[in-house]
């Protein structure tokens, strides 16, 4: 039977890319009030529009194996993995459209509140958005914002993490390439996200948080969060862990000069849309393109 309820009691964190998204779904997930998709990342917006191809038949047995192998090697985590049964079911039937990204959030075990959160979201524009109000009108949009220069550069390191590269011995010409793709650099552009957002979204819908406030005062940044969505925070443990840590090293002078003339139009952009903007920031951009103080 073709479902046509709306997803209630939802929120959905849209990004940033390599802006602690992991951390924060891994910290929501154990809130008593609130169901975090066992998959972190669903794509489903994304792969609606062929931004992804993370919704395959390959990829998702890959993951319902995956969960299997966990359920049966970590007994001590045997309760947690049983109560993920339903919801593996529906996240592996087909097909794939309304009624299964529905049904994700479906079983919540018992939790008021349910989310996910898929940084790519970021990139799926007005009518993406829209088609995500059409199934949770009441939905809430967090989005997480970092100093755009070590964005870009932990982006990038992600990227050679994957690609088994050596990020030290690319050249500058080679880092310039990388990180001037039009998808790379969207992931970095904040006020084109914020401006397609808001226009499909009212504005206490949305939420927007600094990376660097959320990492200063970890417990704070949750709290703030949960009211955000609508309940009170709880008390979280584990929240000086880091997850996905990307390769270490260095942004090379000349190449953080080159991301700092990049993205200065976008922390200005930011500065003006929130009022002001984090200290790490403030020492980034020294100055906005319009010759004013950020």
């Amino acid at each position: 039977m073709k479902e046509t309820a709306t997803i209630e009691r939802f929120f959905v964190c849209i990004g940033a890319q390599k802006a602690g998204t992991t951390w924060l779904a891994r910290m929501l997930a154990r809130h008593p009030d609130i169901f975090m998709t066992p998959v972190k990342e669903i794509h489903y917006f994304d792969h609606l529009q062929g931004l992804a191809q993370h919704l395959g038949d390959r990829k998702r047995r890959s993951r319902y194996r995956k969960y299997h192998q966990r359920h049966w090697t970590q007994p001590h985590r045997w309760r947690e993995y049983a109560a993920q049964r339903d919801w593996y079911r529906d996240y592996m039937g087909s097909p794939i459209g309304d009624d299964w990204y529905r049904a994700l959030f479906r079983a919540r075990q018992g939790r008021a509140f349910a989310g996910e959160a898929t940084p790519e979201y970021a990139l799926i524009g007005r009518e993406g958005f829209a088609h995500l109000k059409r199934l949770a009108p009441e939905a809430r949009l967090l989005y997480i914002v970092r100093n755009p220069v070590e964005r870009a550069w932990s982006q990038l390191l992600h990227q050679c993490r994957k690609t088994r590269t050596d990020a030290a011995r690319l050249t500058h010409d080679e880092l310039v390439a990388i990180t001037g793709t039009s998808e790379f650099r969207a992931h970095g552009d904040y006020g084109a996200v914020l401006g397609e957002l808001g226009a499909v979204f009212p504005e206490d819908q949305i939420g927007i948080e600094f990376y660097e406030d959320i990492h200063a005062d970890r417990a704070a940044a949750l709290a703030r969060i949960c009211g955000f969505i609508g309940l009170s925070d709880a008390p979280i443990s584990g929240l000086a862990r880091r997850y996905n840590p990307s390769q270490r090293a260095a942004i090379p002078p000349g190449f953080r000069e080159h991301l700092r003339r990049q993205y200065e139009g976008i922390a200005g952009e930011i500065a003006r849309r929130q009022g002001r903007l984090p200290q790490d920031w403030r020492d980034e951009f020294a100055r906005a393109p319009d010759g004013t103080t950020i």
